[in-house]
């Protein structure tokens, strides 16, 4: 649910409580509405981090993202979407890249995979 309608439906619900009851104080219930409507959101420091995350190792973006799909927080489905924007981006340029590097080095992708691993022990030593 959206933060503003999950606000006005709290306010709308202490309206109706005061109708009821005239000893409750619906000013103190609104402004504790209104001040706890930003607390379950994710954190800008873990916003960043997954963010990071995603584009920078792309993988473990996924991880991010199905974690806040899952998460209890008001705007999580909305960070993994982004998280899955950023490594889905994230993988296409590094897969731009490598084609773009071997295409260079005149190597071809059928040649890269038929290295052994004796062929890279033997560079080694």
């Amino acid at each position: 649910m959206d933060n503003n309608k999950k606000l006005e439906s709290e306010i709308a619900e202490y309206a109706e409580l005061a109708k009821e009851n005239k000893n409750i104080d619906v000013a103190a219930l609104m402004i504790s509405a209104i001040k706890n409507q930003d607390k379950n959101l994710v954190s800008s420091r873990a916003k960043k981090w997954a963010y990071l995350i995603s584009i920078g190792a792309p993988p473990l973006g996924l991880f991010f993202a199905l974690r806040y799909y899952f998460g209890e927080q008001d705007d999580a489905v909305r960070v993994a979407n982004i998280c899955l924007f950023l490594t889905g981006i994230s993988l296409f340029a590094f897969y731009i890249m490598a084609k773009v590097f071997l295409s260079s080095s005149g190597t071809s992708l059928q040649e890269v995979e038929q290295i052994t691993p004796a062929q890279i022990h033997e560079l080694t030593q």
